[in-house]
């Protein structure tokens, strides 16, 4: 019987193995690092405008034009608990009597969107008469306006859970 001396050598399997378990493991790191450092559309709202929401349970981007002319269009759906905690922090004025006024400032909104984007004229319409906001006068509403014409229009219809923003910032 033959007897080996000397070291056995490992297996290449278990080296591969080993490869791909350390790789895999640098992905989950580089994939949880990068979750952590993604802001949301809360803290970009919040770092921008100051304007604190909690994080929505659904957000749709109706319209979007990032760039120099920024303007973007964005429905919010919130649990019963996170519009309770919404409606809690400052900021909010009843609509009330206001409504018309609220549909003026977003009727300017597609108007200016549509001027600053005339090929996409129709869409711009076609997207808002889709995604009509809702509101009557038992909803609230933000309007934040800066001197350089950046402006935030928000709308919150709390027997929706639903929030309507739209920002244009130049």
């Amino acid at each position: 019987m033959a007897v080996r001396i000397g070291k056995s050598r490992p297996r290449r399997g278990v080296f591969i193995g080993l490869i791909l378990a350390a790789a895999l493991a640098l992905c989950v790191v580089i994939m949880v690092v990068a979750k952590l450092q993604e802001r949301t559309q809360a803290d970009v709202w919040r770092e921008n405008w100051g304007f604190d929401t909690p994080e929505p349970e659904r957000l749709e981007r109706i319209i979007a034009y990032s760039g120099r002319d920024h303007a973007q269009y964005v429905i919010a759906r919130y649990s019963e608990d996170a519009m309770r905690k919404m409606l809690a922090g400052p900021g909010w004025v009843r609509i009330g009597s206001s409504s018309r006024d609220i549909g003026s400032l977003m009727e300017a909104f597609i108007a200016e969107l549509q001027l600053l984007h005339p090929e996409d004229r129709e869409k711009i319409a076609q997207r808002f008469i889709r995604h009509q906001p809702v509101f009557d006068e038992r909803g609230y509403y933000v309007f934040m306006n800066e001197e350089d014409g950046d402006y935030l229009i928000a709308v919150l219809n709390p027997e929706l859970r639903t929030l309507y923003v739209l920002e244009s910032r130049q």
